[in-house]
């Protein structure tokens, strides 16, 4: 039987008090392993779920917990060991090298005013070579591409060695082969255990790399489950208000609207 690791009962979540909700009786419920794609239009509150997950909003109404425990419960440093987060977008201010920017990552361990050792920089080496950025380990990460910048905010996030990794529209301005480069990671990371979770508004992309699907609209699950079972032209017609149809190309799902 396959064990939740995050769960969301019934979440209510307004960024200013008043009938607008971003989130609204929102319930999902993610099992250990695989990658699970939040599915929907943009505004519809799916970079404020990784957010809620992450500790760094309350909710006004409703549960979330983590492993069988309410978050609430966990100190940051706990959380930061458990749930990482790969941004859609991080402005740099500080001239960072690569090595030092994943080294970041190993934050939730340190205490405080303690230094990185030798075994911390040796997991930032190790996550910068999983990305592909190792030989680029000291540039300055001022001078780097959009691509190589969304590859090295994942190596951070491996660096912090947690089981569920949370990504925010990983793929929405990277190329077709820092696509298929970051999809591929992800397929590795997916068989050495981890668990992800993604956001997108792309069906294409859920398609290609997730083993289930939720569906967001208005703050709301419209629908969840395997990637079979939910990525129809109706669900997706319902979703973003526009007519899609789901066909089959090559052995891959694809889809079409007007």
């Amino acid at each position: 039987m396959s064990e939740t690791i995050l769960e969301f009962s019934d979440l209510a979540f307004a960024y200013q008090k008043g009938p607008a909700q971003v989130l609204d009786r929102f319930t999902m419920q993610i099992e250990r392993g695989g990658v699970v794609a939040v599915l929907g239009p943009n505004g519809t509150g799916k970079t404020t779920m990784l957010m809620l997950a992450l500790g760094w909003l309350a909710p006004d109404a409703g549960v979330i917990k983590l492993l069988g425990t309410p978050l609430e419960q966990y100190a940051r440093r706990e959380i930061g060991q458990k749930i990482s987060l790969v941004p859609q977008f991080e402005p740099t201010f500080f001239d960072f090298s690569l090595l030092d920017f994943a080294l970041l990552g190993r934050a939730p361990y340190l205490g405080n005013f303690s230094m990185p050792g030798p075994e911390d920089y040796e997991i930032a080496r190790q996550a910068l070579n999983k990305v592909g950025m190792a030989e680029k380990a000291q540039r300055s990460v001022m001078n780097i591409s959009g691509g190589e910048h969304q590859l090295v905010l994942l190596a951070r996030s491996l660096a912090q060695q947690t089981e569920l990794l949370l990504l925010d529209e990983p793929t929405s301005h990277l190329d077709i082969k820092n696509k298929s480069r970051l999809l591929a990671i992800l397929r590795e990371l997916v068989a050495e255990g981890k668990t992800i979770i993604f956001t997108t508004h792309e069906p294409d992309v859920a398609a290609m790399i997730a083993t289930s699907v939720v569906m967001v609209k208005g703050g709301r699950v419209l629908h969840a489950g395997p990637v079979n079972e939910v990525m129809t032209g109706a669900n997706l017609t319902e979703v973003y208000d526009t007519r899609i149809e789901a066909g089959e190309y090559a052995s891959r799902q694809v889809f079409f609207w007007d």
